[in-house]
């Protein structure tokens, strides 16, 4: 016969054990300093011992919280970004990791759960403490309706003047500019821009391009196209432009996945990358590296954005005030340019 399992142990067995209350023994667990260094090593290393478990479910009961954050893609299918978009997967991959040291669980929400749902299907249900948001979309009023709904939520995207919620993104305009002046030191002329400018982030990177062109003179040599998120949309847009005869020398595209496509575009109707095209990327996903030729391409620190997004929602969860931050971006070059 299998013997009995044991009971539980409780806060209030360790705390008979160590001599004190059970709200020191909360406490220490807690890492609470109200309760001095040298008690909350013993206390917690007599939990150890006694092999004590913590009740997660009593204790988001207690708190009324679920200890799970909510991540929401804010891009339609046009947009072509999903979730296994590379930059998405590192970017989740960030924010992952960083909640679960904070002993926190990740919930996906279903691209179908429309903008004006967010709040009853994530928050209202007691589903998720929290929201981090990828994305601002074209339209943020979604945004500002959970704001106003004082809901806890952070962003990722691009600071906006009208916006009166918490964004963390990267420095879009000095990447644009760090891209274009890049590409005209290369001897480049006549560019060609890759990317929506209907998204706030992009068109930080566009007008940074266009601004570093304008110095120089060669604003009224430049073309651009509303490219997707993505290889496909790279490589079509390429395709059309050079079967209609535009004439360019070097491209500035807004994601790497459209960088990738473009170049193989060009490859595949023989011009030489970057020996008649040169070409540059944004994001710097693992993969740009390796790919042929190595991408040169504009870094976002995705793995101190994924932490500041999850430090800022849980301290909004806890009722703190957190304020905006925008992240430097780096060039980093490689053979495509």
């Amino acid at each position: 016969m299998a013997p009995l399992p044991k009971e539980p142990v409780s806060i209030a067995d360790i705390a008979r054990r160590a001599g004190v209350s059970e709200s020191t023994v909360s406490r220490a667990l807690n890492n609470n300093p109200a309760v001095n260094i040298k008690t909350r090593e013993k206390i917690q290393t007599l939990a150890r011992e006694m092999n004590y478990k913590v009740n997660t479910g009593a204790r988001n009961l207690r708190l009324q919280r679920s200890h799970t954050i909510a991540l929401v893609i804010n891009a339609e299918s046009i947009d072509g970004q999903t979730f296994s978009d590379p930059f998405m997967m590192d970017m989740i991959g960030a924010i992952a990791d960083e909640l679960n040291e904070h002993q926190y669980s990740l919930l996906f929400s279903s691209s179908a759960v429309r903008p004006e749902e967010w709040h009853a299907h994530l928050l209202g249900s007691r589903r998720a403490d929290g929201v981090i948001v990828i994305g601002q979309g074209r339209n943020d009023a979604p945004l500002r309706f959970l704001q106003k709904s004082a809901d806890p939520m952070v962003v990722w995207g691009a600071r906006e003047p009208r916006a009166n919620y918490c964004i963390v993104g990267s420095d879009n305009y000095m990447g644009g500019q760090l891209a274009t002046r890049h590409l005209i030191q290369r001897g480049r002329s006549r560019m060609l821009f890759l990317g929506d400018i209907g998204h706030p982030e992009i068109e930080g990177r566009f007008r940074g391009y266009y601004d570093a062109l304008t110095e120089v003179g060669l604003s009224s040599h430049e073309h651009h196209v509303q490219a997707a998120f993505s290889i496909e949309s790279g490589y079509r847009h390429v395709v059309e432009l050079l079967a209609e005869g535009l004439d360019f020398d070097g491209i500035f595209a807004a994601s790497d996945n459209i960088a990738m496509g473009a170049i193989k575009a060009l490859q595949e109707k023989g011009f030489e990358v970057p020996g008649d095209v040169s070409v540059v990327g944004f994001d710097d996903i693992p993969v740009a590296g390796y790919f042929n030729p190595p991408l040169t391409t504009v870094r976002q620190d995705v793995h101190r954005g994924g932490k500041l997004l999850v430090e800022k929602v849980l301290a909004l969860v806890k009722g703190q005030a957190v304020t905006s931050e925008v992240l430097k971006t780096e060039l980093v070059i490689r053979g495509s340019s």
